[in-house]
């Protein structure tokens, strides 16, 4: 598999650099598709980076949906293993315990989550880029998943049409998001000062996308969806 352009849709050849003139970079282990990008990630993530998947994540899943963090991301090894995996919003690479794959890629927008996924999972090709707009070719990977993170991004449903996109057909997807339910889910969405979305914006965003609902379970203020790209 090779990357292309996020910004044309080009192939990106052995210097990282696309048909139009787009220049990318290795460095560190990461392939860096925002390289000229302003994005950033989140500040406060950045800074607890280094505790985030032994304390922050697992304490927060579990006081705000009383179930384990660690069984959630069992039964996603499950589902999504595979020979092509694609994680995105990976974090510090935290699915790469569970889930089996030969040619796995962890994506986030952060640098320093970025490095320590690759300290810990060295097989994993980790690649710095936007949800939206995914540097991989369509219908390339066997299994996507996005943990804990298409909620924090302003436009969900691009996301969600580019997953669609870089699966193969009968490919696998899973998304956890936080949805607009509860009080809890609006505290959450006043602490990292986002707009929440209902459970019906993200399944008709699946639908319109070639994606078939396989299955749906609440948590919470938090949503799970298990999808298969239409044949």
């Amino acid at each position: 598999m090779r990357f292309i352009c996020p910004y044309d849709g080009t192939p990106v050849n052995e210097n990282l650099e696309c048909e139009k003139g787009h220049k990318f970079m290795y460095h560190d282990g990461i392939y860096d598709f925002l390289v000229n990008s302003k994005v950033k990630g989140d500040a406060l993530l950045e800074r607890i980076a280094p505790i985030y998947d032994k304390i922050w994540a697992p304490l927060g899943f579990f006081l705000t949906s009383f179930y384990s963090y660690d069984r959630i991301f069992k039964d996603a090894g499950s589902f999504l293993s595979s020979q092509n995996f694609l994680d995105i919003g990976t974090g510090p690479g935290t699915i790469f315990k569970y889930v089996k794959c030969e040619y796995c890629i962890g994506l986030d927008i952060s640098t320093k989550f970025l490095s320590i996924l690759k300290k810990k999972f060295s097989h994993v090709i980790a690649v710095r880029a936007d949800a939206t707009s995914l540097p991989i070719e369509s219908a390339s990977m066997d299994s996507v998943s996005s943990f804990l993170v298409l909620h924090m991004l302003n436009n969900p449903s691009l996301a969600i049409k580019e997953i669609s996109r870089v699966l193969k057909p009968n490919g696998k997807c899973e998304i956890l998001v936080l949805v607009k339910s509860n009080v809890i889910s609006r505290l959450l969405s006043k602490w990292w000062k986002i707009e929440l979305r209902h459970r019906d914006y993200y399944i008709s965003a699946i639908e319109e996308n070639k994606l078939t609902l396989l299955e749906i379970k609440k948590y919470g203020p938090w949503l799970l969806l298990k999808c298969k790209k239409q044949a």
